[in-house]
Parts: C-alpha cells; structure tokens; sequence
C-alpha cells in the first residue's frame, strides 16, 4: 500500500496546531482544497471513533473514522466511504516540536486502489502524484492560515 508524506515546519506549538487541524468549524477557512467539511452523527469535536465527511470543490466526497486520537501529537483516519476507486485509504497529522514556537508539521496518505494488479499498475502512479499534490497544498494552506493571522490557531 503506498504511502506518501509532506512536512512543512510551522508557527506555533503542537498543542495549538493539533486543535486547530482537526477544528472542522474552522477547516472551510483554510484548506482550500474542500467544499465541505463536518463531523456526522451529532458529534461536535474530532475524537476516536467520531466519524467526518470531507468533499472537494470538484464534488469527490469522503466519509472517515478517526482510528487514532493522540493529541497534541497524533492523529489519524480511515476511509469508511469513498470514491469507487480505492480499496482502502488513511490519512494522518503529526506534530513534533522542533524550536521554540515552531513545529514540524507532517501530513500523511496511504492508499490501496481497486482492481487488482492492472488497478495497481494504471491508476496508482496517477494516483499517488494526485495525492502528493494534495499533500503538499494542504500543507501550504494550513502553514498560510496560522502564520499570515488569517485564522487563529
């Protein structure tokens, strides 16, 4: 199953960058890449085994369940529902301090598509530079919230 990672230090402790990236009230503000972000089943505060629904500005919608729930160090999600082309997906953030008031803040995928061998062979490699973009944006628009005062963490 491929796994694909960025990092990007950033502003702040990991306490106030753990909150603030699983702050689904405040998500719509900074990650650019999202429609739609919301905790289902009345839930008000990310937590494991809370479920969350995210859906991109091009409509490709996702349902996952928080497996992992560690804060101010980690946290991480799988896929319940999804788009028809994986088999399995997960995702995760990490937090390690690294100077005063700056933290390494690191973004995570892991992916398994459908069909096989020909699924693995055709669609990963698209796949996979899809999702490292994706990383790495994510990555941008959260650093750009938190350090430009936009949105505080």
């Amino acid at each position: 199953m491929p796994t694909l990672e960025g990092s990007l230090l950033v502003k702040g402790t990991p306490e106030d960058l753990f909150w603030f990236s699983q702050d689904y009230t405040q998500r719509l503000h900074w990650d650019n890449y999202l429609a739609v972000a919301r905790l289902e089943h009345g839930a008000t505060q990310a937590a494991k085994g809370v479920e969350a629904y995210c859906e991109s500005k091009k409509g490709i919608g996702m349902t996952v369940r928080y497996i992992s729930f560690h804060p101010p160090t980690q946290v991480a999600m799988e896929m319940t529902q999804g788009p028809w082309v994986f088999q399995k997906f997960s995702g995760s953030w990490r937090f390690k301090a690294e100077e005063k008031e700056l933290t390494r803040v690191y973004f995570r995928y892991n992916f398994q598509v459908k069909f096989g061998k020909v699924g693995a062979l055709v669609l990963t490699p698209i796949i996979r530079w899809l999702l490292q973009a994706d990383i790495s944006n994510r990555l941008r628009y959260f650093k750009d919230a938190v350090e430009t005062g936009r949105i505080k963490a």
